[in-house]
This record gives C-alpha cells, structure tokens and sequence, in this order.
C-alpha cells in the first residue's frame, strides 16, 4: 500500500493497524509456502475467529483481520471527535486500481456486487427487442437486475446451461459461444460461478464480445481477494465485485470498473451533483450523497492486508487447501464433487451432494458437533454443499470436516 494512503487515514493521529501491516510484512520475509504451518497460524491469528470455529463460508462473507476493523473504528472516531475522516479518494483508487490491474479512473464504490450489476442494468439503454444472455449458475445479485428490466421495459433475458463439472476451459467457451444469437446486446456471466466455484474463460470471452459489439457484463464477486486479477489484460465492458468475501474488507464495501466510454455512456441510478458532468467520467456514480466512509479506510487496510501477505502467496495457500479438501472429498463413498478438478478451472471454492443426504441436514449436524460454517447451493434446485477455504483456514480444519462427513457416509446422520 502506498505510504500517502497511510498518511491520509492517520490525519496526525497514531494508528496502530499500518505498523500491524509493517509486523506483517516482516513476517512473510520468514515463510509463506504454502504448507508452512507456523506461518498460516500466525496469520489466523490476525482474525478474531475463535479458536473453536471452522469457517469454511467465505464465498458469502470474509472475515476481516484485525488490521481492518482497527482501520473503520478510527475512521469513525475522528468522523465522531468531529476531525475531518481523512480518506483520500486519489490514493483509494489508485490502491484498488493496482490492486486490481485497472485504470482507476473507472472506478465505482457501491455497496456490493449486486448494487453495481443494478447499476449497470439500470443505466443501460435496453427495451423490446434487446437480447440479455446469461447462465444457470448466476447468483441473485446478478440476475434480478436483468429480471427486472425484462418485466419493466421488455427486454428478452434467455438464460443458458453449463456443464457440471467442466471439462475444460474449451468446452465452456463453445457453450457460451453457442449461446449467442445475432440479437444478443448484453452477455452477462460470472467470473467465478458461486455455485460451484468453476473458473469461466472471461479472456476468451471478452474477445468474442468485443468481435461482435456485444457488452460483456461480469459478476466477479469472488476472484479479488482470491486470486491475482488483471483486469486490463482482458478489458470488460463492467466487472462488479464484493471485497466484502476474499478481499476481507468489511460489510458494505463494493466494486465497479467501467471501462472506456461507458464511463460517460452509463446512466447513472442514483442521481446527485454532478451526474450529467461528463468531464468527470465513472466518478459520477461516486456521488452517492452522505454515507459512511468508514468502509472505504475498510477496505483500503484490506488491500494492503493481502499486499502485506503477496497474493500469489495467498492464492497459493487457497489452493493448496481446496486441493487436500477435493481430494479428500473425492474418496469419500457416495460424495458426488460438483466443482472442477482441473488447476485452470478450480478456485477456492468445492461444491459436492452426498448420496442419500440432504445437503440443509447435513450442514446442520456439522454445525452442532464441530461449530463448522458452510453454504448450501439451494439456488437452481441444485442442492450442493459449498466449502471455502481461504487464509485463516487449516489443514487440520479441512481434515476435521473430511472426517465428520466420512462418518456421516458410513453411518448416517445420528438421531437429534
């Protein structure tokens, strides 16, 4: 993280949470392979999970370190001490926009992934005749937007299916691919499915769209923070995203990189001073009238948490833990994985159905015997359960769910 981003939160006073970064920074001069143990139990123990939680329910929301809460609750100190808050815009953007490979120019700060899908579906000029393609496995937040605008002003919205698993990065294309028509105006899909957490092609993608002047839309709750994103590399038109999961920032904290001349195209869902200044580009949609900044020193401690620790080493660490959790999932009787094997398909989430169990039962006899946090794909009629693994996590934690599901297999759920 930049030293200004520092100076501006601090406005003068003493914090404690960018020497935290300092501390930990130090640390990852030690260790951080992936399998060394002391290292990733120094790290949970920036969490304020206890001791006694397994926490495998990243995807919905991440737990923020330390570093981050102390971050808000000064901010929201000096905006109660009646100090100016202190945070700088500039260097915000400039922090997010490395982090994410992006011009920060183009950056939207709404409240989460499904505000900034509403705010792209809204802002578009669509009406009968349009054509909205999207998949089976989009969450909520990013298919009401494209509902509604199908009910109110007309729009067609065709909804297409993926393979589970996918085979390979070339079949997911091809179904995509097949997918479109002549008619399509906005493709709509998922960075990374939150139903089984399979890697789509996005690259690939955005240069079928871009062939055929079709804006690409993507949901991409779940890479920041899980992986290195660059999103420059492959330029979609608008990429929505949740630090709130694998980034760590705190509840409320959202992402929206416009790209190009929609940054002056867009209009705007929420209007206040300045939204028809085209000189001012994306940073219209940032005029959202008084709201707490607090998430926004939030989220900039959380960027520099993951840049504190490398995000290759932290994608590593996450893999590293989905890859013993499938594996171990795998040679369980009667476990059916939903989600990917394959190392350019998989991400820090596994999805698997249990035969003869249903999935609410199940995640419900982990929590009462172990304290174990889970998700459950009810969405589609699908019926998965949906482990995260993420930082904080432990190999022991992975080997104590595998465990509890492996007895369940051989002898069932035990009477309540």
């Amino acid at each position: 993280m930049r030293r200004r981003s520092f100076l501006a939160l601090a406005g003068g006073a003493a914090l404690s949470w960018p020497r935290s970064l300092q501390a930990l920074a130090r640390e990852t001069e030690r260790g951080g392979d992936p399998a060394d143990e002391a290292f990733w139990a120094f790290v949970r123990r920036q969490f304020l999970i206890p001791p006694d939680r397994i926490y495998l329910n990243n995807g919905t929301l991440g737990p923020s370190p330390a570093v981050v809460l102390e971050a808000v609750a000064e901010h929201a100190r000096r905006v109660a001490a009646t100090y100016p808050p202190g945070v700088d815009w500039e260097d915000l953007k400039g922090s997010v926009g490395a982090f994410l490979g992006t011009d920060p120019e183009g950056l939207v700060f709404p409240r989460n992934t499904t505000e900034a899908m509403s705010f792209v579906a809204q802002g578009l000029e669509l009406g009968p005749g349009d054509e909205v393609v999207t998949s089976d496995h989009e969450h909520i937040g990013g298919l009401c937007p494209w509902q509604l605008l199908s009910r109110r002003r007309g729009v067609e919205l065709r909804t297409f299916s993926l393979p589970v698993p996918a085979a390979s990065p070339e079949e997911l294309l091809e179904v995509v691919r097949a997918a479109l028509s002549p008619g399509t105006r906005v493709l709509s899909l998922s960075h990374v499915t939150f139903t089984t957490g399979t890697l789509l092609p996005v690259e690939a993608i955005a240069g079928i769209c871009r062939g055929r002047g079709i804006v690409f839309v993507v949901d991409g709750a779940h890479p920041p923070g899980m992986m290195g994103v660059e999103l420059s590399s492959w330029q979609p038109d608008f990429y929505a995203s949740s630090p709130h999961k694998w980034l760590l920032a705190p509840q409320g904290t959202g992402l929206l990189a416009v790209e190009g001349d929609w940054r002056t195209r867009l209009w705007p869902t929420l209007a206040s001073g300045g939204w028809d200044d085209l000189a001012l580009g994306a940073q219209r949609f940032n005029h959202l009238g008084t709201f707490d900044e607090s998430r926004m020193a939030g989220l900039l401690a959380a960027v520099g948490f993951l840049e504190a620790l490398g995000m290759e080493r932290v994608e590593a660490r996450i893999r590293f833990l989905r890859g013993r959790l499938e594996q171990a999932l795998r040679r369980i009787p009667g476990v059916t994985v939903a989600s990917p094997s394959r190392e350019d398909l998989a991400t820090g989430m596994v999805s698997f159905s249990m035969e003869g169990m249903d999935s609410l039962d199940l995640q419900g006899h982990l929590a009462r015997v172990a304290n174990v946090r889970t998700r459950v794909i009810s969405e589609y009629g699908y019926g998965w359960m949906r482990l995260s693994t993420h930082v904080y996590n432990s190999p022991w934690e992975v080997d104590r769910v595998v465990d509890l599901l492996g007895d369940v297999a051989r002898s069932g759920l035990p009477s309540p």
